[in-house]
């Protein structure tokens, strides 16, 4: 099964009016396609801030999928 690595971001101002991404949860969550690690992602980020929309403490989530690893050296 493909594993996603996940990232929910909230913009925010500083005190010269330029914006910054901050990174509010990061975790990997393991799913059959990206639709499902959305989803799946969502109600993890949700149920670890106890609330039920995750907009609230985020603008937006990051998916990917983690880089393949290197093969092996020699043989």
């Amino acid at each position: 099964m493909p594993s996603f690595n996940v990232r929910f971001i909230k913009t925010v101002c500083d005190d010269s009016g330029h914006e910054h991404r901050a990174c509010q949860a990061a975790f990997k969550v393991d799913a059959n396609s990206l639709t499902t690690a959305a989803q799946l992602a969502e109600a993890d980020f949700c149920r670890q801030k106890g609330v039920r929309d995750w907009t609230i403490f985020a603008d937006s989530m990051e998916l990917r999928m983690p880089p393949a690893l290197p093969p092996a050296w020699g043989g």
